[in-house]
């Protein structure tokens, strides 16, 4: 049976782009569980291949375990990744039955989570690695399955969970924000009468690379409206960061054009035909640079 990677929902597929403006560690993430463990399965698999590329893996065969495992194959000098955050990987799958490749490798941004990679263990092992780190992670059988799920996983970046840049004094005329321990932005209406044009303040000064048309960012973004003060969505909601692409010509990618990596900007939206008068918090953890 042929075996795959869970559905990795990636936020830009590199094909040679370069990441700007962001550190390669990331100092405000959340924490990881660190509950996978390295095993005798684990312990089992060989890497030859360079770092970043195919690993080009031996993986006995046939290799079956009850619990998933995870050993480090390459440690890297970089921070610990840390869960909320994104990192940039190069993840190759192979089936525990017959220890072959189950595709080629696979080089993404992804946010380190359950519902990006498909599996919490493996969300797991890549949140307790630090970058520069190769990784080896075993998990259990799925359904229909005869052998583990093994996974080898490059670690080459990591990004914050949220805005790094410095405090500003908050601009008059603009809804105050409040943030939670974790950096979640609270946006508090108040008063104010909803906006008759597009407005921008930044609430953070990052210091990183300035965003071009041309690029994406990945963003956390925090919006709620007038028509419903009291109801927030976007990614501090759903759970992971998202990319936004500055050429699709909305108004919030307009206003996100030559702010800086590491900045926290709030955007105010007028009722239009994209719906109600609208505030939003943007976190810009990283540039994707057009090539």
């Amino acid at each position: 049976m042929r075996r795959t990677l869970p559905a990795l929902i990636a936020l830009a597929v590199v094909a040679g782009a370069a990441l700007t403006g962001c550190s390669t560690g990331n100092t405000l993430a959340t924490p990881a569980s660190c509950t996978v463990k390295s095993g005798s399965g684990s312990d089992s698999i060989r890497a030859s291949g360079d770092f970043g590329k195919d690993p080009e893996a031996k993986v006995p065969s046939p290799l079956n375990v009850t619990k998933a495992q995870s050993s480090t194959l390459i440690k890297g000098d970089g921070k610990v990744v840390g869960t909320g955050g994104v990192a940039r990987l190069v993840l190759t799958a192979y089936d525990g039955a017959t220890g072959q490749a189950a595709g080629q490798p696979q080089e993404a941004y992804s946010p380190v989570s359950k519902n990006a990679l498909g599996n919490a263990d493996i969300a797991d092992a890549i949140a307790c690695a630090t970058v520069g780190s190769r990784i080896a992670v075993v998990v259990p059988p799925q359904q229909g399955a005869t052998g583990s799920l093994v996974a080898v996983v490059d670690i080459k970046q990591a990004l914050p969970a949220r805005a790094t840049g410095r405090a500003v004094p908050a601009t008059p005329g603009f809804p105050t924000v409040v943030l939670a321990p974790n950096g979640q932005p609270g946006i508090v209406l108040g008063s104010h009468s909803e906006p008759k044009t597009v407005k921008t303040a930044i609430l953070r000064q990052g210091d990183g690379a300035v965003a071009k048309k041309s690029d994406t960012l990945i963003v956390q973004t925090q919006t709620v409206t007038w028509a419903d003060p009291r109801t927030a969505t976007g990614t501090w909601e759903d759970g992971d960061a998202t990319g936004q692409t500055l050429s699709d010509g909305t108004a919030l990618s307009k206003a996100l054009i030559g702010k800086k990596v590491g900045s926290q900007v709030i955007v105010l939206q007028p009722a239009g035909d994209s719906g109600a008068a609208s505030a939003t918090v943007v976190d810009i953890l990283g540039r994707i640079a057009a090539q």
